[in-house]
């Protein structure tokens, strides 16, 4: 039997590191229990020190001929960011521009404009709209698709998965004048009935979070706001990818996973208010 592209192997441990961003800017009035805020300062200072270490900004389409068997520099990196905030276009897309790095930033077109409606934790917080995206095309960072509404996608029937696949590659299609290639699951989760649905409509390749499982589950670092740099250069180890893969696959071991990001962080443990966020589900 013919093996489905969906159940192809793993990507290599040697792959690019894939960084995933979301907001940018100070922490809002609200807080931000999720560490979803990288300030300016701090963006720029990760862009340098991945200069100064060597690392090399791929385009996506760079991504995806390692993808396809192109032999990848040895420290190279795709920079891709989730949700379509405000701030994106507002701090990290000049900055991006600036430095010619480019990007991937995936978008959920079903509630662009409005406000985060899928954490209450971040209710104050707003998206861009669609023809603020659209101001994107020819920029350097190239826009894909984060579901229709930022909802889980796993154990979606028929109908729900061409509406967070099919559906809103249309309207993003729609949005840019050109069909998207790029895909990331909301909350970083697929199941197989997901990463199949993506390969039938067409994309390229699809992002998660951890739960790595071929060019249609690419597992992503998350970079967080109030990483250090000590923390930002561990997360582009081995170490780190080994540790995020084998905790996203087995679930007990996500909590040792945590207890070793503690550790590099010095020591500090999760405030109730990150308990609770995580919880919920970010």
């Amino acid at each position: 039997m013919r093996q489905s592209k969906v159940d192809a192997p793993r990507v290599s441990w040697r792959m690019p590191r894939v960084l995933m961003y979301h907001n940018f800017g100070e922490v809002p009035p609200g807080g931000d229990p999720e560490h979803l805020f990288v300030t300016e300062q701090t963006f720029r200072a990760q862009l340098d020190l991945l200069r100064r270490r060597g690392w090399r900004a791929l385009s996506l389409d760079e991504f995806v001929a390692t993808l396809d068997g192109t032999p990848a520099p040895r420290k190279s990196y795709l920079i891709t960011i989730d949700d379509g905030h405000e701030s994106v276009l507002r701090t990290a897309a000049p900055i991006l521009a600036e430095a010619g790095i480019p990007s991937v930033l995936f978008v959920p077109p079903g509630v662009l404009g409005g406000p985060v409606n899928w954490n209450p934790a971040y209710r104050g917080e707003k998206l861009s709209s669609k023809a603020e995206i659209a101001t994107l095309a020819g920029t350097g960072m190239e826009v894909g698709v984060h579901g229709y509404d930022h909802t889980r996608m796993f154990g979606m029937d028929d109908a729900e998965l061409h509406r967070n696949v099919v559906r809103a590659r249309d309207e993003v299609a729609e949005m840019l004048g050109g069909t998207p290639r790029s895909f990331a699951y909301p909350y970083g989760t697929h199941d197989r009935d997901a990463r199949q649905a993506l390969a039938d409509a067409g994309f390229t390749v699809s992002f998660a979070v951890a739960r790595e499982h071929g060019r249609f589950a690419v597992d992503r670092v998350y970079v967080k706001g109030g990483d250090s740099l000590r923390m930002f250069r561990f997360k582009l180890s081995l170490a780190y990818r080994f540790a995020s893969r084998v905790g996203g696959r087995t679930p007990w071991l996500r909590h040792r996973v945590r207890d070793l990001l503690a550790l590099v962080r010095g020591g500090r443990q999760p405030s109730a208010g990150e308990e609770a966020s995580r919880r919920i589900g970010g």
